[in-house]
């Protein structure tokens, strides 16, 4: 499995499998744990950011958060877009 793929069948078909969203839950997990040692981060291309409701300059992991919000949401109300935006603005990741 890959991310980015993951991302690509979710914006088609808005369906995905648990085993699925528990590996783009664990890429994110694994990504936010490891956030200071980052310095830049891809951007996902404008079509799917926009599908998405994101920002067009937004990168696959924001893209990640947001398909996660949507099809897993927290029990706790909060939204994994906005807290992985404060992490990029917190540690100053570049987007490419």
């Amino acid at each position: 499995m890959e991310l980015t793929e993951l991302i690509k069948d979710y914006v088609a078909t808005e369906l995905l499998s648990n085993i699925e969203i528990d590996f783009l839950e664990g890429e994110l997990w694994e990504t936010t744990q490891h956030i200071a040692e980052i310095n830049t981060v891809i951007k996902a291309p404008k079509n799917i950011c926009k599908k998405l409701g994101l920002d067009e300059k937004s990168c696959w992991q924001l893209c990640c958060a947001a398909v996660l919000d949507s099809s897993r949401p927290l029990k706790n109300g909060q939204n994994r877009v906005d807290d992985f935006k404060k992490l990029i603005n917190r540690y100053e990741i570049s987007y490419i």
